[in-house]
């Protein structure tokens, strides 16, 4: 069982994510946890292959980054052993004629039936189903002259995943380049699949709470605003929390933030 945290936000932000949630599930979860965030376009990544809950190196991150966009994750691995190359979450460089982008990738389930996972250029790292469906997915969209990510790329990410996700595969994943932040659900909503809450100014602590229990908060803190654009984004977290307005993704449903805005699919913009 593993836990999903994502954040997309319109300026760089310091979030101090007191995730007594992952460090508490890290009891449960205790093959290792992960936290991606980008300075501009420069992937930053810290993770260790050992319970969240007895890491002061978790400490220290819970108050380090500041970031428009950030993927966390705790694991408890069914596929690869305990290792840093099996933790989440996983980061490839893709480069093409034009563009080059660092890519990262957080996986919340099984796949059982990789059948449809072809790769060939990118090899994983590790031993993981995970890591093994980011390689195909930026291959494919390598193969297909989408890696810069522009809009047609998004049904195609959509379907893609659904395709894989099918009856024999449990899949909540976040996928980042640090400009688009795509979350997709599991249509069969695993772990209780995905949900989002708008978070504006003024910031008020936002307190993940499960079945009556506080398991964790993220606090945004935002930098001076005066004369700038005033901070505003979205926090996307797994399972079904209160605590918060969230609103839960369709089955099988790919929401993609661009800097603290849905920007797909169009039902989603308006709200």
């Amino acid at each position: 069982m593993c836990d999903l945290l994502g954040m997309s936000f319109n300026v760089p932000v310091g979030a101090r994510i007191s995730l007594d949630l992952f460090q508490e599930r890290g009891k449960e979860n205790p093959d290792g946890w992960g936290l991606a965030f980008y300075e501009g376009s420069q992937l930053q990544l810290v993770k260790e292959a050992r319970p969240a809950v007895k890491s002061p190196l978790f400490d220290f991150v819970e108050r380090y980054p500041e970031s428009r966009t950030f993927i966390s994750h705790v694991r408890r691995s069914t596929r690869g052993t305990r290792s840093y190359a099996n933790t989440h979450p996983f980061y490839r460089v893709v480069s093409d004629n034009k563009n080059r982008s660092e890519f990262s990738f957080a996986h919340n389930g099984t796949l059982t039936d990789m059948s449809m996972l072809k790769i060939s250029a990118l090899r994983p790292i590790g031993e993981t189903d995970s890591e093994q469906l980011m390689c195909h997915l930026l291959e494919e969209l390598l193969g297909r002259g989408l890696s810069s990510l522009p809009k047609e790329s998004f049904k195609y990410i959509e379907s893609s995943l659904r395709d894989i996700n099918g009856v024999d595969n449990t899949l909540n994943c976040i996928l980042s380049n640090g400009e688009y932040l795509f979350c997709y659900s599991d249509e069969n909503r695993h772990n209780g699949g995905l949900r989002f809450a708008e978070q504006q100014l003024p910031f008020s602590s936002v307190d993940l709470v499960d079945e009556n229990l506080t398991l964790g908060s993220v606090d945004i803190q935002s930098a001076n605003i005066e004369g700038g654009e005033a901070p505003s984004g979205y926090i996307i977290v797994t399972r079904a929390l209160s605590g918060q307005d969230w609103i839960e993704f369709d089955p099988g449903e790919l929401i993609v933030f661009k800097h603290g805005e849905i920007v797909y699919p169009e039902k989603r913009r308006s709200l």
